[in-house]
């Protein structure tokens, strides 16, 4: 399925550096703001002598925004665990490429064509998934090389039939298995609907800000001003983590496989 406008849209946004998104969420909190005090400003001027007929009573706008703080904070959740579940593939997959490493090593079967195959492999992942289309979606390429490395384990095990062989195949599961995950989670970190709940949520819950102030715009243009700073710190808090492979630095599938092979 082709991804939407919107979705790549955030793809962008996630793909920012951190003090990039920043100035785009700053931006974003700025014109929510400007948009909520000329509400406030309409009201007042709109209502003069009435002013006090059209404010809503104090508390609220507190019905509003913990509807907004609970939809934040059940996205942040989703947000974090994909972002622990991305962490988890990487190192499981790392501990099967390293298994596997090990046991086609000259300390054990010795065999040149797997630990060469296991390579090219590692590399594919490296330069065209995590490179080339930052794990959007599966390249031919890491594909071919994953469809050699198979013909080796097939042919591994039936040399070495029993135990050894069933290690390997196993070991080859886990690292498919780790991929498709991992690719998953490239494909699916961003929530085009939860980001646009959260956003009109917030949005809403300015207004109910500035709902309050009918009757004190000076008041009003401080409390939005604030409540737009925080609601600019928690999305930025948010979108640079939302993409779990953002900072290829840190995440490298070149880590897998030791210097020396």
């Amino acid at each position: 399925m082709d991804k939407t406008s919107l979705d790549r849209m955030l793809d962008w946004l996630h793909g920012l550096s951190a003090l990039e998104q920043l100035a785009v969420v700053a931006a974003h909190g700025l014109v929510v703001f400007l948009i909520s005090f000329l509400f406030l400003k309409a009201f007042n001027s709109l209502s003069r002598g009435q002013v006090m007929a059209w404010t809503p009573v104090a508390p609220f706008f507190a019905a509003v925004c913990m509807i907004f703080a609970l939809f934040l904070a059940f996205h942040a959740a989703s947000i974090w665990q994909s972002k622990r579940d991305a962490e988890r593939a990487f190192i499981q997959a790392g501990n099967a490429i390293r298994a596997f490493e090990e046991m086609v090593s000259p300390g054990q079967l010795d065999d040149r064509g797997a630990r060469g195959d296991l390579r090219r492999y590692v590399t594919a992942v490296t330069q065209a998934e995590w490179g080339d289309q930052r794990n959007d979606k599966a390249s031919d390429r890491s594909e071919a090389r994953f469809i050699e490395l198979q013909g080796s384990v097939i042919r591994l095990a039936s040399q070495h039939p029993g135990a050894t062989g069933a290690r390997l195949y196993a070991l080859l599961h886990d690292v498919a298995r780790t991929r498709s995950d991992r690719l998953w989670i490239g494909r699916s970190h961003t929530e085009v609907i939860s980001w646009l709940g959260v956003l009109l949520l917030g949005f809403a819950a300015h207004l109910s800000v500035a709902a309050v102030h009918f009757d004190r715009p000076r008041a009003g243009a401080v409390a939005l001003a604030l409540f737009a700073t925080a609601t600019t710190i928690a999305y930025w808090s948010l979108g640079v983590v939302d993409d779990p492979y953002r900072d290829f630095g840190s995440l490298s599938p070149a880590s897998w496989l030791s210097p020396s092979n």
